[in-house]
């Protein structure tokens, strides 16, 4: 089977670990956009995966110098998000094209090729807020065209599905695949301290994502300020790590200076994928504190995924499909409150137990729902349910 995997801009090494694996061996071809953000993902990309990739430019990427100061202009001057270019002809002699989310330029030429070609189409949906992303008609009709067009929608999780059901996608084409992590890579063991600056006396948190206001690490490092007044506390060595890049670290800092934490703090920067079991074997706990936006809520959270495999005791949020990933194997607080962060932090640190007792619950609950293994092997059936499907 040739497999078409039109991504977008948002590829990083974890996204195809599972289709490696899957039955059949695939011919795969990677078509993705390249942008900023892809950017910031390919400094950690240090795996070389076998597959094909292919760019797919925005408009502003244009080879024709007039088009593309054209499109400049109009992304500058009146604010227009940049488009990418027709492609759905490059789609052409595939046996199954997956695509990404419903509003996207990517699903829309996908569509067009569904049509054109009698290409099986399976849309992979990680958005979980009903009628999102619709800010334009022009949007509004891309998603609806693709929800009517497609044959399958592939979601993570339930919050995922039961989105869609609110927007009018039967249940029969809806099909539920977790996304999986190498448990044999992310597994409990020693850490790395020295590595990473870091002293064996020193009590660690790890944070790990983007620098985005939604990624809520505001409101983690409001809770560390806490943590620091709190004399109970200030006697003991406590450090955030903090793994990321991308637009907002130069925010993040000068929140650090004001919060007067600069001390107590360390960047290192994105990390190579394989340098990352280290990072969350070398912590005392793992904190994802996300908080909702009028567009965005957690989606999924991988590094909850990594962090559990590693044995990482976790405090996060309940927002979006956080809950449903880690069950009853991390400490959830309310979105948006330092204090209930700031108390999670200090009873756990007064906990070793419960910092292991959690840190194990992590590890089962990702070897049982959650291995690569087990991700291939539903998203094969996912596409069987469709191959060879000519649409009407």
């Amino acid at each position: 089977m040739k497999l078409a995997l039109v991504i977008g801009n948002r590829f990083n090494p974890w996204h195809f670990q599972g289709y490696r694996l899957l039955p059949g061996k695939p011919d795969i071809t990677v078509f993705r956009a390249q942008s900023e953000i892809q950017d910031y993902f390919d400094e950690r990309n240090d795996t070389e995966f076998g597959f094909r990739f292919v760019t797919l430019p925005f408009n502003i990427q244009s080879p024709n110098p007039l088009a593309r100061a054209w499109s400049a202009v109009r992304a500058h001057w009146a604010d227009a998000e940049p488009r990418l270019l027709p492609f759905h002809e490059r789609l052409e002699g595939y046996d199954l094209i997956q695509s990404w989310e419903l509003f996207t330029d990517i699903s829309a030429e996908a569509l067009i090729a569904h049509k054109k070609y009698g290409i099986p189409l399976a849309v992979m949906v990680w958005d979980n807020i009903p009628f999102n992303m619709e800010r334009s008609a022009e949007r509004r009709q891309i998603k609806r065209s693709v929800i009517a067009g497609a044959d399958l929608f592939i979601v993570h999780s339930e919050r995922s599905r039961r989105m869609l059901r609110l927007e009018g996608v039967n249940e029969s084409r809806i099909a539920l695949v977790p996304p999986g992590v190498d448990t044999e890579m992310f597994s409990p063991g020693p850490g790395a301290r020295a590595k990473f600056g870091l002293s064996d006396d020193e009590f660690v948190i790890l944070f790990v994502g983007w620098f985005l206001p939604r990624k809520g690490i505001d409101f983690l490092l409001f809770a560390l300020r806490e943590l620091m007044n709190d004399p109970n506390v200030s006697a003991r060595r406590v450090r955030l790590l903090m793994v990321g890049s991308g637009p907002g670290r130069e925010r993040v800092a000068a929140l650090i200076r004001r919060l007067d934490l600069e001390s107590v703090c360390t960047f290192v920067g994105s990390l190579p994928y394989g340098r990352m079991p280290a990072a969350y074997r070398s912590a005392d706990l793992f904190a994802l504190p996300s908080i909702a936006t009028p567009e965005w809520q957690e989606q999924f959270g991988m590094s909850l995924l990594e962090a559990m495999a590693c044995g990482t005791p976790i405090v996060t949020t309940r927002s979006g499909a956080i809950p449903e990933i880690v069950g009853d194997s991390a400490v959830l607080c309310q979105p948006n409150d330092f204090m209930s962060l700031s108390d999670a932090f200090r009873t756990l640190m007064n906990e070793p137990r419960h910092r292991k007792d959690l840190g194990e619950a992590g590890r089962t609950r990702t070897v049982e729902h959650f291995s690569l293994s087990r991700f291939a092997d539903g998203l094969s059936s996912a596409y069987q349910s469709v191959y060879g499907r000519v649409p009407g």
